[in-house]
């Protein structure tokens, strides 16, 4: 039996049923989530917000995720390592053979998330990130997935669990890190909706503050937000043209220009 088979049907028993909460979870906690997603019929799920980094793991079936503009697909055995904040639509698409789709969610506490990067670089914080699932990561995720599942396990032997998933995905250079800055937030707020037509006001209250202080904190840190919101756009614009070949007209809609012609004037002044 290829390896690679091994290592999806160990993860298929672990998600054997699908066992999926009502809405997904939101706010900061100072514990681990453990779900599973299987279905037989293609499903969208619309406006998907993760407070905290979580990885899906895809063991049957097909993704695709519809995030910052872009559309991609990732196959089974795929990771995808979600930072904390990611928003965005995905579809779950089984398997044409199977008939299945199914996939592994794990969420990490943040202070959890916060002690193991500090033994590696700073992370990224820019998208998700999509690894193989190979025979390390694989073992360390079905370790902490069987002992969030049996529910009997002590707090300290679960946190030991997803700290070895933790430190696999830092040496895969894939450990995302929080926010520190207020001017990263907001670019963070940006790059996963470009398209919405954010103003100091909604940037504010999905911050927690107001406008005033939103402005007052950028400044102390040498920012604005016309510059952070402009340069997000651009950064995104530029991969969805050279990357994903993207017209001029659906690479300026996708990051919220309504005009073509002022948003090639804006890549050329850039």
């Amino acid at each position: 039996m290829p390896e690679a088979h091994q290592i999806l049907e160990k993860l298929r028993r672990l998600a054997g049923k699908d066992n999926r909460p009502v809405a997904m979870p939101a706010g900061e906690k100072d514990y681990s989530t453990l779900f599973t997603f299987v279905t037989r019929q293609r499903e969208r799920i619309a406006g998907s917000t993760f407070s905290q980094v979580s990885i899906v793991v895809i063991v049957e079936g097909f993704k695709d995720v519809l995030s910052m503009g872009r559309h991609l697909r990732f196959p089974a055995g795929t990771v995808l390592v979600l930072p904390a904040g990611w928003r965005g639509d995905v579809v779950n698409d089984p398997d044409p053979q199977s008939g299945f789709y199914r996939a592994i969610f794990i969420s990490f506490p943040n202070e959890l998330v916060r002690r193991a990067t500090r033994a590696f670089p700073p992370g990224q914080v820019a998208s998700q990130i999509d690894l193989p699932l190979d025979p390390v990561l694989a073992a360390a995720i079905h370790h902490a997935g069987e002992g969030i599942a049996s529910g009997d396990l002590p707090a300290a032997l679960i946190e030991h669990r997803l700290m070895e998933v933790l430190m696999v995905l830092g040496m895969r250079g894939a450990l995302p890190s929080s926010p520190e800055t207020t001017a990263e937030a907001v670019r963070a707020l940006v790059r996963w909706q470009p398209d919405r037509a954010w103003t100091a006001d909604l940037i504010a209250a999905e911050l927690g503050t107001s406008n005033a202080t939103l402005r007052r904190r950028l400044s102390q840190e040498g920012s604005s937000l016309r510059d952070l919101m402009t340069s997000e756009r651009v950064a995104l614009a530029t991969t969805l043209l050279t990357k994903d070949g993207l017209s001029l007209r659906e690479a300026a809609l996708a990051t919220g220009y309504r005009s073509p012609r002022r948003f090639a004037e804006r890549l050329r002044n850039t």
